[in-house]
Parts: structure tokens; C-alpha cells; sequence
């Protein structure tokens, strides 16, 4: 399947092919789809672009959790925090980013964990989440003025809203984990701390 109508400047994508083919090698399908499920896929999510993104965010995800149980294999056999930081340092690595571009991943990552907790938030999840999601939307603010190089990038003129933004998640989590001892006792302890 080709991307005619891919971004200039942009390194090229990987196929939903070859998506599709990763997220097989990993487990993740109890049987891969075929050229042709693949294209009546792309064709009700909007062309092949949007397939390739939503596999790739799935491939994504299978990775991660593939990391997380070779992380515990890893703990289990004993590693310590040099192998934890080897191990974890692959994934800057593997998303092609060095020097300026590890903020841009950081970003991204931050930018997966936001949406997340966000919806959980929307749900009604508890405090917990609340503060959860807006530090980690405040984080993701910070990380977009982080990636400005330079004045002429045209997210320099973002960066006061984005500072803006970041200031007023932060000062939103904070109030909630203030309430968070007392919240707390009350849910596990039946208690309310100095009473």
C-alpha cells in the first residue's frame, strides 16, 4: 500500500503492511489480517494514513506492554537500576531521536499519558487521577516550549500560552493532592487526619 500523499520533509512512514506485520511478530493478533482486511480497514478509517497511525499507536502499545513484562522478567532475575536504565534507554533510541529530537519524543510519550489520563479523569476516576492528569498536561505544556529551539520555529510564538497552560494545570493538581492526605484517611482509614 503507497502514501501518495505523504508530508514533505517527513522521513517516509512504514506501510500498514509492514504495521501490521510488526504487531503479528509481537503477539498481538490471534491472526493477522489480510492485504485485503487491510484495506477495507484503511478504507473505513479514512485511508491508508489513518490505519498506518492507529497501528502504529497499537504497535506502540503492544511494545510497551511487551517492555513491561521483559522489565519483570528483568527484576525477577535479579537486574538492578543499571540494567533498568540500559533497557529503558532503547526506547529513546528506537524512536530514531537524539539530541534536540529526545524532547520531541518526550513529548509525544507525555502526550500518550496526558489523552490517557485525561479520559480516565472525564470518567470520574477520583482525585488521584485529576492531579495525575493535570501534571502530566502540564508536563506536556513544558515539554512543547522545551522542543523551541530556536525564535524563528514557529511554536516560539506558543510558548506564553504554553507556559500559561502549564502554570495553571500545575496550580490545578497541586490543589488536588493538597486534599489528597485528608481524601485518603477518610476513604481507607475511615479517619480524618488531625481529629
Amino acid at each position: 500500500m503507497s502514501n501518495p500523499h505523504q508530508t514533505p520533509g517527513l522521513a517516509p512512514a512504514p506501510s500498514v503492511g509492514e504495521f501490521s506485520a510488526a504487531m503479528a511478530a509481537l503477539g498481538a493478533y490471534a491472526q493477522p489480517p489480510t492485504d485485503d482486511e487491510l484495506e477495507q480497514q484503511a478504507a473505513a478509517v479514512g485511508g491508508e494514513h489513518v490505519l498506518a497511525a492507529v497501528l502504529a499507536n497499537a504497535l506502540y502499545g503492544a511494545s510497551v506492554g511487551a517492555g513491561m513484562l521483559a522489565e519483570g522478567h528483568m527484576l525477577a532475575q535479579g537486574a538492578g537500576a543499571r540494567e533498568m536504565s540500559l533497557a529503558r534507554s532503547q526506547v529513546i533510541k528506537a524512536c530514531g531521536a537524539d539530541g534536540p529530537g529526545v524532547v520531541g519524543a518526550l513529548h509525544w510519550q507525555v502526550g500518550q499519558v496526558s489523552t490517557f489520563l485525561k479520559r480516565m479523569d472525564e470518567k470520574g476516576c477520583g482525585p488521584v487521577i485529576a492531579a495525575a492528569a493535570g501534571a502530566a498536561s502540564a508536563l506536556h505544556a513544558l515539554l512543547a516550549c522545551s522542543a523551541v529551539f530556536s525564535p524563528e520555529d514557529e511554536r516560539a510564538q506558543d510558548i506564553p500560552e504554553q507556559l500559561l497552560r502549564a502554570r495553571q494545570e500545575l496550580a490545578e493538581a497541586a490543589a488536588e493532592i493538597d486534599e489528597l492526605p485528608a481524601t485518603a484517611a477518610a476513604m481507607f482509614l475511615g479517619t480524618v487526619p488531625g481529629l
